[in-house]
């Protein structure tokens, strides 16, 4: 079973990096099939070249920015239509 981990993330430059190594960290520990996917949502901070060099380092992390309208349910909503898993869960960035 695949867990698909959704993120809306709106100029979450502080504490993406954070949140997402631990994420990675406790799912891989537990041996959990999963896929973390963050939808970018309008940033105009450093989140979108945080969510880059993420990305080199850890494999099961995608992420897609969110087109206009934007706003957490937009967001929400954009991460629903895209994930592959089994289940899914929404989670916040911090």
């Amino acid at each position: 079973m695949k867990l698909s981990v959704v993120i809306p993330a709106n100029n979450e430059e502080e504490s993406l990096g954070f949140t997402i190594r631990d994420l990675y960290r406790e799912l891989s520990k537990e041996g959990t099939e999963h896929e973390i996917v963050v939808i970018n949502d309008g940033s105009q901070d450093r989140t979108e070249p945080i969510l880059q060099e993420l990305g080199r380092e850890i494999p099961s992390l995608r992420y897609l920015s969110n087109p206009q309208p934007n706003g957490f349910g937009f967001a929400v909503r954009r991460g629903l239509e895209t994930f592959s898993g089994d289940a899914v869960a929404i989670f916040m960035a911090d």
